[in-house]
């Protein structure tokens, strides 16, 4: 009934000379269309099952910001098509304006919300690295002081095997087994080693993103509020055109009734 309605203002602006008509149909659509891709696709439910965001992530907050940039500009053409659809549009066309508006606002609303969630995923990933971090460099601390531990029980050793000729081969089996330990240890750190440069180059991987997705945020941002706002002027303009529609409506009648009764 909606659309039946619409297609009748159109019809009648286009019957006036009017050349801007039924410009609002496909904008709301366009912004229906890309809440439900990315109600499907998920993109933005703040659930990565534990792994990197990575180029996915960034290039789904690329997308987020581009729709709410793109709803933003749905938003505003929609209410600068409603003040220039002059008063032979009336209420019907004001009110598809307004309904385009408000489509384009929910979407960079959605976007937001994607935006958001990415953030807050990038968030708690940075927590598990640092978390991750500080765990690791206990661990090489730990396995350092083994290994200074070890070398030192590898020097007594020796020094034990030069002044004790009487048990060497039990000094030797003794020196041995120190430096085969200190050889594992020392693997042992510098294994840990690379564990915390692999985790520092993490945090510094996620921090990059984070930087990134907070830019992207505030941009969001900008465009849901802008957005926001010219889906409120467009539904005063159709309140506006609205009453207009009705006071004309009542004066014609009123002219109607007073030539009747003249004419009796």
């Amino acid at each position: 009934m909606f659309k039946f309605f619409v297609f009748a203002c159109a019809f009648s602006l286009a019957s006036a000379g009017v050349s801007k008509k039924n410009v609002v149909l496909e904008p709301q659509q366009q912004s229906t269309h890309n809440i439900e891709e990315y109600d499907q696709g998920g993109s933005y439910g703040g659930e990565y099952d534990g792994h990197d965001i990575g180029t996915e992530g960034g290039s789904n907050g690329a997308e987020l910001t581009s729709l709410a940039h793109s709803s933003a500009l749905q938003a505003k053409n929609a209410v600068q098509n409603q003040q220039t659809a002059g008063s032979q549009a009336a209420f019907g066309v004001s009110s598809s304006f307004a309904s385009a508006a408000y489509g384009a606002a929910q979407t960079a609303q959605a976007a937001l919300v994607g935006k958001q969630a990415i953030v807050q995923t990038l968030k708690r990933h940075l927590g598990e690295a640092q978390r991750q971090l500080q765990g690791e460099i206990y661990q090489y601390q730990q396995t350092e002081a083994a290994s200074q531990s070890a070398h030192q029980a590898a020097q007594q050793a020796q020094a034990q095997l030069s002044t004790l000729t009487s048990a060497l081969a039990a000094v030797q089996g003794g020196a041995q087994h120190a430096q085969q330990a200190a050889a594992e240890a020392a693997n042992a750190a510098a294994a840990q080693q690379s564990m915390v440069v692999e985790a520092k180059q993490r945090v510094a991987r996620i921090l990059g993103q984070l930087h990134h997705a907070l830019e992207g945020l505030q941009e969001t941002e900008a465009s849901a509020f802008k957005a926001a706002e010219a889906a409120q002027q467009a539904q005063t303009n159709a309140a506006s055109a609205g009453a207009a529609v009705a006071a004309a409506g009542f004066k014609g009648g009123y002219s109607e009734v007073s030539a009747g009764g003249y004419h009796h």
